[in-house]
Parts: C-alpha cells; structure tokens; sequence
C-alpha cells in the first residue's frame, strides 16, 4: 500500500468510534559484522493528510493495550496478506474480512498485514492521539452561557 494515498484515516465506522490506520515500521541498520534492530516506529494516520509519528516509548498506554491484544492473536487467525504493495486502503477498513475468527476485536482493531493494523478508536483517545486537547468544561460553560 501506498501510504502517500491515504485518504480515509481516520474512519467513521458508527458514532463515536474510529478505525485509524497503522503502520508499523522496523528499521535494522547494518554495523560491521552485525546486524541491530532498531525499536519499531508506529505511523498513525490521523486525517487531513497528518501523519503522527510514535516511537514504542511515546505510544499512549489505550494504544499499547489494544496493539498488544491484537498481537496475541495468531497471524493466520487475521487473514492477513502477505503482499502490502496491492493492498488498497479500503480494503484494511472491511472488518468481516478480517474479523471471521475473532469477533469480538471490532472494537479493538485487527491486523491486516506484517507491518498495517487498523486501531479502533473512540473520540476522546482519537483526539488524545492527534496531541490536540479538549476542554470540557468551557464547551459546558460555552452551552451553558448560551441557554441562559
């Protein structure tokens, strides 16, 4: 998948809950007569063409729960394609496809290949996750101002 084409993350897939496309790189770097893993870096799509870049030290604790579940399950239990470059960026969002063993995680995410998961995510952690904050209590004070 070409990740310059995406469009649609984050998701609406129902009322308050959001399905962000996830990739998952692991860069190795070759040093004289060794070869070192680097930690992976995670690329969340979060809308109007913003990427947010995490490493495994800076990824929210909901984001860490959730990729941990999803990591447990078997990959062959997810149907996950071996071949990235054909992927189209719809196809990761269509749950049933991917969901057939294991239901209970489409409000969890899934994994779609070796490297793209798909996270659910409600509103309060998507907002959490593209760093912005919301103050509730001057939208309560806002409202409440106005009925008044």
């Amino acid at each position: 998948m070409r990740t310059d084409e995406i469009i649609h993350s984050p998701y609406q897939s129902e009322e308050n809950k959001f399905l962000v496309l996830t990739q998952v790189s692991i860069k190795t770097s070759n040093a004289i007569n060794r070869v070192s893993q680097n930690p992976p870096q995670y690329n969340f799509y979060v809308g109007n063409n913003t990427k947010r870049i995490l490493s495994s030290h800076s990824l929210p604790k909901f984001i860490q729960l959730k990729l941990a579940m999803i990591n447990s399950i078997p990959k062959d239990d997810w149907n996950t394609r071996q071949y990235e470059d054909y992927l189209l960026e719809v196809d990761c969002y269509a749950h049933r496809k991917h969901l057939n063993k294991h239901p209970e995680f489409k409000h969890i995410g899934w994994q779609v290949s070796d490297s793209i998961y798909v996270i659910v995510l409600d509103e309060d952690e998507l907002t959490k996750l593209k760093g912005t904050t919301v103050d509730t209590r001057k939208e309560s004070q806002i409202k409440s101002q106005a009925n008044s």
